[in-house]
């Protein structure tokens, strides 16, 4: 009885601890894709002669993955032999994770001819506002475009059937659900691109980069690649073909990402949109400090409240002026560290005062001012090397929050139990409920691992399974409290000649005191009952 109470505070504590965790989880991961605020804009200029090939970056209305978009995006654009464009479906500004407003250069209408496409990570790739973005890119196929899908774009490029009897890659997160989806795609893992023609494919989020020069390398020779990778500062260019990289799995370190969406009190950051600075500089600010990290809640503001232009050519829209109340101010772009163009007052935060790849400067950020692994989580999901990362090996701040809901869920159960020892009928009622629901749990949890470990099964499938498994939890269950469920029912305590258990004599269903009250009963009733 001490066993099961002990296990009985500890899955309450769980549980308390899980509603909070998911509870917060729900608002840290909406605010990553926060939607655009409304600003005027200025109608497009006149349409600019460009003998260049056209490389047109889609865009969803929802929102896309700052570092799938700037990354190749900076890498095409740097090589100068290209004339690189952002489009969509219409010119009202789209959110790029962390809040970045990023304004479409054309729509699917007035873009022109284009002979590549980069299809990035979108935000609601299977809903039907992707719908015009489908047709778009099947049309364009159909007339000859080329096409490079970067991390998790793949699912809107399988999505429009492009990629059926085809080899292809993404991101290894999003491979587990790619690979049950599109079953008729020969999905890779392992390699940073694949180069099948006309539709290239990478891995996750920075393989973009090495997406972008497989497309100059092809176009333009090896020597162009290379020297777009020095311009870009890009240290894993592979001449000649993809470099073949860790199969990433989920390992027990990769907790940390859990412990920080359910756990992890965000920071209020404001970045300093500063013109000129590079497209990849501010995908490393926007993407490393949300998306899966959820360490920060970023605000996009400029000196005036106007928007700027990147280095090339990019308009991007604050959320507002440059202010005071943020706990931090980062400012991106090796340029905005030379100049210290903003006030000291202000304590800005350069992350890109050492040379290098811009990601390198805020991962070491990351690591110095939340935790170790955070760090190399962040970087395992983007597919880069972070060896140069130092800071707090334990994640002090999300595990105490969690240890405190643990313990108020605990402290919460074991006063309710209190109070309801003197209300036995509905102590059981809540007891038959809670056990009901642990079982439901179980059943998910084990469905959701068994999906893991079986990525052929989906579908009508999928959902027999989840109700096998909720099933086979339940008789558990009840095989565990046999003593509890088998017991007679409160209508069984009617003596034979007649007579009622009297209300306040009614029996405590499932522990030895059910079994005292059966034998009082049939002592005073005259007759032996067993």
């Amino acid at each position: 009885m001490r066993i099961r109470r002990t296990l009985a505070v500890l899955f309450a504590g769980l549980a308390t601890a899980t509603a909070v965790g998911v509870v917060h989880a729900a608002d840290a991961v909406d605010a990553v894709y926060p939607a655009p605020h409304p600003f005027p804009l200025a109608p497009p200029g006149a349409a600019v002669t460009d003998p260049r090939p056209t490389v047109a970056v889609l865009l969803g209305p929802a929102g896309a993955n700052a570092a799938d978009v700037l990354a190749p995006f900076e890498t095409l654009a740097v090589s100068g032999r290209y004339r690189v464009v952002t489009v969509a479906e219409s010119r009202d500004p789209v959110p790029l994770t962390g809040g970045l407003d990023l304004v479409p250069d054309h729509t699917f209408a007035d873009v022109g001819d284009v002979d590549w496409i980069v299809v990035p990570e979108v935000q609601e790739a299977g809903s039907p506002r992707l719908r015009p973005a489908v047709d778009w890119l099947r049309q364009r196929h159909a007339g000859g475009a080329r096409i490079l899908g970067v991390c998790a774009g793949t699912a809107l490029l399988a999505r429009t059937g492009l990629l059926a009897d085809r080899p292809a890659t993404s991101s290894w997160l999003a491979l587990y659900g790619l690979e049950r989806q599109y079953p008729d795609v020969r999905w890779t893992r392992g390699v940073r691109y694949v180069d099948d023609g006309r539709i290239i494919t990478t891995a996750a989020v920075l393989s973009g980069v090495d997406g972008a020069l497989r497309i100059i390398e092809r176009d333009h020779g090896v020597d162009a690649a290379r020297q777009a990778a020095a311009a870009v500062r890009w240290p894993g260019y592979h001449p000649g073909g993809p470099t073949s990289i860790d199969a990433a799995h989920p390992v027990p370190a990769d907790a940390i990402a859990l412990l920080n969406v359910g756990f992890r009190d965000p920071v209020r950051a404001g970045v300093l949109l500063t013109p000129g600075v590079g497209e990849i500089e501010l995908a490393s600010v926007f993407r490393t400090y949300t998306q899966l990290s959820y360490v920060a809640r970023l605000t996009s503001v400029t000196a005036d409240g106007q928007p700027i232009r990147s280095r090339h050519g990019l308009t991007f829209v604050p959320r507002t002026a440059v202010t005071g109340g943020y706990d931090r101010l980062l400012v991106p772009g090796q340029d905005a560290a030379r100049t210290h163009a903003v006030d000291v007052a202000w304590k800005p935060v350069y992350v890109h005062s050492r040379a290098g790849f811009p990601f390198d400067g805020t991962l070491r950020d990351l690591a110095a001012t939340t935790d170790a692994p955070t760090a190399r989580w962040v970087a395992k999901t983007l597919e880069y090397r972070a060896d140069d990362v130092t800071g707090p090996a334990v994640p002090w701040s999300p595990l105490l929050l969690m240890v405190l809901a643990m313990a108020a869920g605990g402290i919460l159960y074991a006063m309710a139990r209190a109070a309801l020892a003197r209300l036995p009928r509905l102590r059981n009622w809540l007891r038959h409920l809670a056990e009901m629901l642990v079982a439901m749990v179980a059943g998910m949890t084990l469905l959701g691992l068994f999906v893991l470990l079986s990525p052929w099964i989906g579908g009508a499938a999928l959902s027999a399974t989840g109700h096998v498994l909720m099933l086979v939890a339940m008789v558990a269950l009840i095989l565990v409290r046999w003593e509890h469920y088998a017991a007679a029912p409160a209508w069984a305590f009617r003596s034979r000649r007649g007579g009622a258990v009297p209300p306040s004599a009614e029996p405590d269903f499932g522990t030895n005191r059910y079994v005292e009250e059966v034998s009082r009963q049939g002592t005073s009733s005259g007759t032996t009952r067993t």
